[in-house]
């Protein structure tokens, strides 16, 4: 206390010890919480002669004031001890006078020559502590504290190297949000082992309230709960909580934790039982204790007094406090022995172990072990094997965060007019939906707010899903969030519920209309050959008749019949001429056999062309990609595939990754969205999971997928670091696998196709011929009449022109004959 402080009231009840046989009589003074606990005192010690005199309340405008009162009741009273709490005015106005204060709480201030500390100090609480911590071999261990006592453990923790410590001071009292902060930082250091040294009863309760809340009171059931390495593949418990508990007052605060499998260690002087307090319901069962063992303590004392002792009231009070501290009583506190500054000099320390409803004595440290006694003994463990642990989330609703990904979790049409989970839909949603009825809790679905998967910043910070996890924002992600050895060293994740590549999704390439399609059966040279094998076959065939006939009859077969035969046959037309030699008709013969072999293979290359709809890109692997610059690649930035460019060696990877991250740097999208969009609008492919690839090809036709797949991941349920749930959820995961659910969801979010698989040339994929594939022929056909018009037309317009010369010549009258007659 200081000078400053309020006016303080202090209760101080006079008591008279007397005894019948000696006749001496000692007046105590008594600061007790309340007045019910000396009234319990007295149940239980029958044979104390204890009257209540009278009580006062002790007052005071400043420190030295108080002092004062408490100095001037002593005198006036004659008061030789001072039983209560410890009060740093009383210590000074006791030590003063020379009487006898037996402090039931911590002192805070150097003891005095009468003192007398009831309550076991600190540094034995400290020394125990650290004899478990070596014992257990423990390497990381996070304190919390909110009180001087608490730098005196850190004090005696690092001091040794054994081990890392991580300490959170707590402010008296702290806020739900500022414990909570310092579980989360524990859980992220993968701390697994807490001291909660706190003296403010809240500190403790908001503790346990927000380590349930993430999941830090729970052991899973698949962790053997034995220290025994024999009986399972872990040789100890998840998350052990080690409470300091000097004054019994914590213990009921366990109780709330009844159907928590989680090892609790209460350090305590008393045998745990948090339901025996029918003495002074009203107080903590160490306080009552203590006082009890005080006024026994000072009822023996007095027995040995001499009441014709005749030295001065300084001496005997001296006399009275050096048979104080010689004492070997035993109380219910333990031995009572002191040593020469007041302190108790042979402290037991019971750890008693808590788990879930039960509880039994785990070990003892004693402060001055027997010879053949170690200062730590612990015992083994006498919980069930065969019982049962509960789902620590179970009844109970968690966060879940989520990304917008198709078909993993979308947005429904009508979301803006729903709440809560009703507004999304897809394969996680329906994952996390069978997840949770079988395992019985409640679930609330939001998205991650940055709209990240998740990766780790130069400053070993983490955005995204992991670092909504690391946060505590949320107890699981459920999302195409594929496992890599960075995130797994930041959070836990689940068995995985499904696997994904990688692979590229680009723009199907948009096919140039044309008019002449039907000439693409054939090569250009095939068409020059076909036209030059026209011209000759015409040229020899009319020689071949010219010679077979050697002159004598004109050949029935003129240059302009011979070439109109020969592409009559081409076509398989039929025209009035026909070669008479047997020459011609040999070379006949052949030209009918290349135009049936040459018209058959176009027609069915040309049913090929036409029907039969076929992609050609510049793209056809992914490795394709790394040795042209026409079109752009990326991904998505801070996902697990950037994070594969980015750690690879292959080469061919490694050389995309340079182009992507310091040529491209444009090429890094911020989501999906955005990709999905490139390759719409732009010459760009999109490297992505194989899964949603797979389904934007399903939906949208005018994307393709193009492979090899590589990079085989596996999507898994992230959870925080340590979080004993997570093999539950691995089990409930090969559950729905074994049941042929997960299949189920598969085939329900990629069973359907709208678009045909343009990679299969099957009679499924053809399409109908359009008028822009035969749209040539009709072109020729028009302008086979266009020429044939113009043809008759000049043909009628010659005709005309040589009538009409012939009708303008005169005409020659003819001759008569003559007659000779």
């Amino acid at each position: 206390m200081t000078g400053t402080e309020k006016t303080c009231y202090m209760t101080l009840f006079i008591v008279i010890m007397s005894h019948d046989t000696i006749g001496l009589n000692i007046t105590v003074g008594v600061l007790p919480q309340s007045r019910h606990i000396v009234q319990a005192v007295r149940k239980i010690l029958p044979d104390l002669n204890l009257d209540l005199i009278y009580d006062f309340k002790l007052t005071g405008e400043t420190f030295y004031d108080r002092i004062e009162t408490v100095h001037s009741k002593l005198k006036s009273q004659n008061i030789q001890a001072v039983i209560g709490p410890y009060e740093e005015t009383v210590a000074i106005a006791t030590e003063s006078v020379g009487v006898v204060y037996m402090s039931t709480t911590p002192v805070s201030r150097k003891s005095t020559e009468f003192m007398v500390q009831m309550i076991p100090s600190v540094a034995d609480y400290c020394r125990a502590l650290l004899a478990l911590v070596i014992k257990n071999k423990w390497t990381k261990i996070s304190v919390f504290y909110d009180s001087d006592a608490g730098v005196e453990l850190l004090e005696k923790l690092t001091t040794n190297h054994m081990f890392v410590v991580r300490a959170w001071k707590l402010q008296v009292p702290a806020t739900r949000t500022e414990v909570r902060e310092a579980l989360v930082k524990m859980r992220k250091f993968l701390v697994e082992t807490s001291i909660v040294f706190c003296e403010n009863k809240e500190n403790i309760n908001h503790l346990l309230t927000e380590a349930r809340d993430l999941a830090m009171l729970s052991t899973s059931p698949y962790q053997w709960m034995f220290n025994d390495p024999g009986t399972g593949p872990n040789d100890r418990i998840f998350y052990e909580w080690i409470i300091y508990e000097p004054g019994d007052q914590f213990s009921n605060l366990l109780t709330k934790y009844q159907e928590i499998a989680v090892n609790f260690t209460v350090f305590n002087v008393l045998e745990f039982d948090s339901f025996n307090n029918s003495y002074a319901p009203d107080h903590d069962r160490m306080t009552f204790a203590l006082m009890a063992d005080a006024f026994m303590l000072l009822d023996e004392t007095r027995k040995t007094l001499n009441p014709k002792n005749k030295l001065e009231k300084r001496k005997q009070r001296k006399s009275f406090m050096q048979k104080i501290k010689k004492n070997k009583l035993t109380g219910s506190t333990g031995d009572l022995r002191l040593d020469s500054e007041g302190k108790r000099s042979n402290i037991q320390i019971n750890l008693t172990a808590i788990t879930g409803p039960s509880y039994f004595l785990k070990g003892i440290w004693k402060s001055n072990p027997g010879e053949f006694e170690t200062t730590l003994q612990l015992f083994p463990d006498s919980i069930d094997p065969n019982r049962t642990i509960p789902f620590p989330l179970r009844d109970r609703t968690v966060r879940v965060v989520t990304i917008l990904e198709r078909p993993f979790t979308m947005l429904k049409r009508d979301h803006e007019s729903k709440r809560g989970i009703d507004k999304f839909e897809g394969f996680a949603v329906d994952l996390i939906e069978a997840i949770a009825k079988k395992l019985k809790f409640k679930y609330e679905l939001y998205l991650v707010h940055d709209k990240k998967f998740g990766s780790r910043s130069e400053d070993g910070s983490w955005n995204g899903m992991i670092g909504e996890l690391l946060a505590g924002n949320a107890s699981m992600s459920v999302a195409p969030l594929s496992i890599n050895s960075q995130r797994e060293e930041a959070v836990d994740f689940t068995k995985p519920f499904m696997t994904r590549y990688i692979t590229v999704l680009l723009r199907i390439p948009r096919r140039e209309t044309s008019y002449f399609e039907f000439l693409n059966p054939l090569s250009p040279v095939v068409w020059i050959c076909t036209l030059g094998a026209f011209l000759v076959v015409s040229i020899v065939l009319y020689g071949l008749e010219r010679i077979g006939l050697k002159a004598k009859n004109p050949a029935k077969i003129s240059m302009r019949e011979s070439f109109w035969f020969i592409f009559g046959s081409l076509l398989q037309g039929n025209t009035d001429a026909s070669p008479s030699t047997v020459p011609g008709r040999i070379l006949t013969s052949a030209w009918w056999f290349f135009a049936l072999i040459l018209i058959s293979s176009y027609t069915a290359n040309l049913a090929a062309f036409l029907t039969v709809k076929k992609i050609n890109t510049p793209i056809k692997s992914v490795t394709d990609l790394a040795q042209q610059t026409k079109i752009k690649y990326g991904t998505v930035a801070d996902s697990g595939v950037m994070t594969f460019f980015k750690n690879t060696n292959i080469e061919h990877f490694s050389k995309m990754w340079a182009q992507m991250s310091e040529i491209e740097p444009d090429s890094l999208v911020q989501n999906t969205t955005v990709g999905y969009e490139k390759v719409k609008n732009e010459d760009y492919a999109f490297f992505w999971d194989t899964t949603v690839n797979r389904y934007k090809t399903i939906k949208d036709c005018n994307v393709m997928e193009i492979g090899p797949p590589f990079d085989p991941k596996g999507f898994g349920i992230g959870v925080p670091p340590g979080a004993t749930y997570r093999e539950e959820l691995s089990m409930a995961i090969l559950r729905l696998s074994d049941t042929g659910k997960l299949h189920e969801l598969e085939n329900k979010w990629w069973g359907s196709r709208n678009c045909p698989d343009l990679s299969k040339s099957s009679s499924d994929e053809t399409s109908e011929l359009q008028i822009d594939n035969v749209a040539g022929v009709f072109f020729i056909l028009v302008g086979g009449i266009c020429i044939a018009a113009l043809v008759c037309l000049g043909e009628y317009l010659a005709h005309m022109i040589i009538n009409a010369a012939k009708l303008g010549k005169p005409q020659a009258k003819p001759k008569e004959k003559e007659n000779f007659l």
